[in-house]
């Protein structure tokens, strides 16, 4: 410096080769931090304006993503204690619903990415479980000639032929 003083982090000059920046403050939520590096995500401050968050760890399951952004329902990651799926995409009728829970009979939403031998599979979901309206608390479609005895049926051979 042209003052005879020593050059040191905050002084508001960069140093070649041994600062990164130095703007001469101490504020840690703008570009430069206190130490002269460059401020980025990862770092534990948040960056005012570029970072929604910023928690210095690599956990992706807690309140700040590892890119510092806040976690939301489809981010792709399973939030503790608040989700209990994400598979990160906007299909809601595969086995984790758009409000990040999982999937269930009864809940309102046809999944169709099973076979009907598969345990969960729905034919219909009315989102209730109520027998005797048309889909079962199942989720199967209540009709007679289906082979299940549904609400209100005494028997269901499944071949649709009366009186046999």
């Amino acid at each position: 410096m042209n003052d005879c003083t020593q050059s040191a982090c905050g002084d508001g000059f960069v140093q070649a080769g041994v600062e990164a920046c130095d703007d001469g403050n101490v504020i840690q939520t703008d570009a430069c931090l206190t130490n002269c590096l460059i401020a980025s995500c990862g770092d534990g401050h948040i960056q005012a304006g570029v970072e929604a968050c910023d928690d210095a760890n690599n956990e992706q399951t807690d309140g700040c993503l590892n890119d510092c952004r806040l976690p939301s329902c489809g981010d792709g990651f399973v939030q503790d204690g608040i989700e209990t799926c994400d598979d990160g995409n906007l299909d809601d009728t595969d086995a984790c619903t758009n409000a990040c829970i999982v999937a269930r009979c009864g809940d309102g939403v046809l999944r169709i990415d099973l076979e009907d031998s598969d345990d969960a599979f729905e034919e219909c979901d009315d989102g209730e479980n109520e027998p005797g309206d048309g889909c079962s608390e199942r989720c199967l479609i209540e009709r007679c000639g289906n082979g299940r005895v549904d609400h209100g049926e005494a028997c269901d051979d499944g071949n649709g032929v009366d009186l046999d």
